[in-house]
């Protein structure tokens, strides 16, 4: 007879880390991947102290993830003492490495400088090889569907040099969401093509999480990047 005493193996954890512009959606964007409202909108909530937060979902037929999400983070209006403080706030969350980071754009607004400007921020505290986790979440996705317009066709009226070369370093991992339906088939259309690509992310990092000592190399990085 089996015996039915051992010890169950605890279910692994993915870390999930939402990046970019204030108003771009990674609130959210969060809130779909967790499957119910917990990120509070900047837009809807003045004088909210921006911090890093994290909220943790089982995902059907998938991984139990952590997100975390970095409200105006990279905004150019932060200091750099500032975006020091909460970038170790975050590694904290993300104890067992990073395994994706989420980099959401608004195909509502057109990509600027600012956007950019998040990018080279990223990969001066985590060097380039955090591109290797990196996937390009597109909000407004309500809007294009309107307009009878796809992803690739709003890519191509216009996509700044920078983005079109991150697309093609992060093998063109990207995706275009709706965080305004209601229609729960496309929101678990939208969540399965989001956990695919973070599924890809593992494969293509052969299941390893952004880590390689990621707690002392950075702190001791960011202590020096708060004073540029």
């Amino acid at each position: 007879m089996a015996n039915r005493n051992f010890p169950s193996v605890p279910e692994p954890v993915k870390n999930i880390v939402l990046i970019g512009r204030t108003g771009n959606g990674k609130s959210a964007t969060g809130n779909t991947l967790l499957g119910r409202k917990m990120f509070i909108s900047r837009k809807q909530a003045e004088g909210v102290t921006m911090k890093c937060e994290m909220y943790r979902a089982a995902i059907k037929d998938g991984p139990i993830i952590n997100v975390i999400d970095t409200p105006g983070l990279f905004d150019l209006s932060v200091s750099a003492e500032f975006l020091s403080k909460e970038i170790i706030n975050c590694l904290a969350m993300a104890e067992e490495g990073i395994h994706a980071v989420l980099y959401v754009l608004s195909a509502k607004n057109r990509i600027s400088q600012e956007e950019e400007s998040t990018l080279n921020k990223l990969q001066g505290i985590f060097e380039s090889k955090i591109l290797d986790y990196l996937i390009v979440v597109f909000t407004g996705g309500d809007e294009l569907e309107e307009e009878g317009q796809t992803l690739d066709d709003f890519l191509r009226e216009g996509c700044p040099e920078f983005l079109t070369k991150v697309l093609r370093i992060c093998g063109g991992r990207k995706v275009l969401i709706n965080n305004k339906t209601e229609d729960n088939g496309k929101k678990a259309e939208q969540l399965k093509q989001l956990t695919a690509l973070i599924e890809d992310v593992g494969k293509l990092n052969d299941g390893k999480p952004y880590s390689d000592n990621m707690h002392r190399k950075i702190k001791v990085k960011i202590c020096g990047f708060a004073y540029y």
